[in-house]
Protein backbone atom coordinates (compact mmCIF):
# COMPACT_ATOMS: atom_id res chain seq x y z
CA UNK A 1 0.00 0.00 0.00
CA UNK A 2 1.24 3.32 -0.42
CA UNK A 3 1.20 6.15 1.93
CA UNK A 4 -1.60 7.95 0.40
CA UNK A 5 -3.77 4.70 1.14
CA UNK A 6 -2.08 4.71 4.90
CA UNK A 7 -3.18 8.44 5.31
CA UNK A 8 -6.77 7.53 4.34
CA UNK A 9 -7.09 4.82 6.89
CA UNK A 10 -5.72 7.03 9.41
CA UNK A 11 -7.75 9.73 9.02
CA UNK A 12 -10.85 7.43 8.68
CA UNK A 13 -9.86 5.60 12.08
CA UNK A 14 -9.53 9.00 13.87
CA UNK A 15 -12.56 10.33 12.60
CA UNK A 16 -14.50 7.21 13.81
CA UNK A 17 -13.07 7.72 17.35
CA UNK A 18 -13.44 11.25 17.30
CA UNK A 19 -17.14 10.54 16.63
CA UNK A 20 -17.43 8.04 19.20
CA UNK A 21 -15.90 10.27 21.95
CA UNK A 22 -18.10 13.21 20.96
CA UNK A 23 -21.31 10.50 21.30
CA UNK A 24 -20.57 9.57 24.56
CA UNK A 25 -18.25 12.50 25.83
CA UNK A 26 -20.79 14.76 24.57
CA UNK A 27 -23.99 16.84 25.64
CA UNK A 28 -27.49 14.77 25.15
CA UNK A 29 -29.63 16.13 23.03
CA UNK A 30 -31.83 19.22 24.06
CA UNK A 31 -29.27 20.04 27.07
CA UNK A 32 -28.73 22.96 28.51
CA UNK A 33 -25.44 24.24 29.57
CA UNK A 34 -25.78 25.08 33.33
CA UNK A 35 -25.75 23.72 36.95
CA UNK A 36 -27.53 21.02 35.73
CA UNK A 37 -25.78 19.77 33.02
CA UNK A 38 -24.89 16.15 32.48
CA UNK A 39 -23.41 14.27 29.40
CA UNK A 40 -24.77 10.72 28.69
CA UNK A 41 -21.63 9.18 29.99
CA UNK A 42 -22.78 10.73 33.50
CA UNK A 43 -26.43 9.07 33.20
CA UNK A 44 -25.17 6.36 32.25
CA UNK A 45 -22.46 5.94 35.39
CA UNK A 46 -25.35 7.17 37.55
CA UNK A 47 -28.02 4.57 36.32
CA UNK A 48 -25.08 1.60 37.13
CA UNK A 49 -24.08 2.80 40.41
CA UNK A 50 -28.22 3.21 41.05
CA UNK A 51 -28.28 -0.55 39.96
CA UNK A 52 -25.23 -1.20 42.18
CA UNK A 53 -26.71 -0.27 44.95
CA UNK A 54 -30.34 -1.90 44.28
CA UNK A 55 -28.30 -5.55 44.28
CA UNK A 56 -26.47 -4.96 46.84
CA UNK A 57 -29.62 -4.32 49.26
CA UNK A 58 -31.18 -7.80 47.59
CA UNK A 59 -28.07 -9.25 47.96
CA UNK A 60 -28.21 -8.26 51.94
CA UNK A 61 -31.78 -8.88 52.59
CA UNK A 62 -31.27 -12.66 51.20
CA UNK A 63 -28.17 -12.97 53.54
CA UNK A 64 -30.48 -11.98 55.95
CA UNK A 65 -33.08 -14.35 55.21
CA UNK A 66 -30.82 -17.44 54.99
CA UNK A 67 -29.13 -16.35 58.72
CA UNK A 68 -32.71 -16.34 60.00
CA UNK A 69 -33.74 -19.76 58.21
CA UNK A 70 -30.08 -20.88 59.73
CA UNK A 71 -30.52 -20.07 62.61
CA UNK A 72 -34.16 -21.39 62.86
CA UNK A 73 -32.75 -24.76 62.02
CA UNK A 74 -29.89 -24.81 64.38
CA UNK A 75 -32.35 -23.47 67.53
CA UNK A 76 -35.14 -26.65 67.01
CA UNK A 77 -32.14 -29.16 67.50
CA UNK A 78 -30.16 -28.00 70.47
Amino acid sequence: MSRGTYLLIGTAIGAGIALALNYFLGPAPGTTYDANYRSRLDFALDEGQRAARAREDELRQQIIQMRRSAGSLTDGTA
